[in-house]
């Protein structure tokens, strides 16, 4: 019961329904450098991506635009078979048009595929207004919930398996992206005795960097010491 009333207000998002969400998304990994941009890694048969939560929410976003249009035209009747009619034009003359069906002229086939539509286009936009919502409950209670996140990660034996085990990530943020996610790891007190070189390393044996499959350490430590140099400089 408690977990029922502890909604985050203005999202009506629980903690559980935000880590149930997390799971049905196949997120396996959550991480948030000082000042930067949440990120989460998603995996797949396929391997898997990191995206930041900006993007993820984009993307429901731009679905749900896109379901707003097709449950439009579904009310509108657009799936319909048209109806066809003669409009007067005068002198005894008439023009053949096509108009849609109002629901009263709609088939007993037609009305029932109306409701299986609405009740599909509707249980898609309620699942990708819940991925919203639990993206904004993400970053609203990201430090109450990083515990627990590390806690769910190391209880992912499937994840842990593509995290570190043959198929690599695609990460892709880029680059300099990569640069600064290696600095952040660099100043973490668990790899305070590695050199900056195997932090890299171990980047790049979980990650591949789009359109840089062949992307070695040594040319991220450079990013790496780039991006310092330009730090120091300001």
């Amino acid at each position: 019961m408690r977990d029922m009333t502890q909604r985050t207000p203005g999202i009506w998002m629980t903690e559980r329904q935000c880590m149930e969400m997390l799971d049905e998304m196949h997120v396996a990994h959550v991480s948030k450098a000082a000042g930067g941009k949440m990120m989460l890694t998603v995996i797949g048969p396929d391997g898997g991506e990191t995206l930041s939560v900006t993007e993820i929410k984009g993307r429901s976003s731009i679905t749900l635009t896109t379901l707003e249009e097709r449950k439009k035209g579904v009310e509108e009747n657009t799936f319909a078979g048209m109806m066809e009619g003669q409009l007067p034009t005068g002198a005894d003359r008439s023009l053949s048009v096509k108009y849609l069906k109002r629901d009263d002229q709609l088939t007993a086939q037609e009305e029932k595929e109306k409701r299986q539509l609405l009740l599909e286009i509707g249980s898609e936009m309620s699942h990708h207004r819940t991925i919203v919502g639990a993206m904004n409950y993400l970053q609203i209670h990201f430090k109450d919930l990083e515990p627990k996140l590390a806690r769910r990660e190391m209880q992912l034996p499937g994840a842990q398996a593509g995290l570190t085990g043959g198929t690599k990530l695609r990460w892709t943020k880029g680059i300099k992206s990569a640069a600064l996610y290696c600095l952040k790891e660099s100043k973490k007190e668990s790899n305070a005795g590695k050199d900056p070189l195997t932090i890299c390393r171990e980047f790049l044996k979980q990650y591949v960097i789009d359109g840089e499959e062949n992307y070695e350490p040594e040319q991220l430590l450079r990013n790496t010491q780039q991006i310092l140099q330009l730090e120091r400089t300001r």
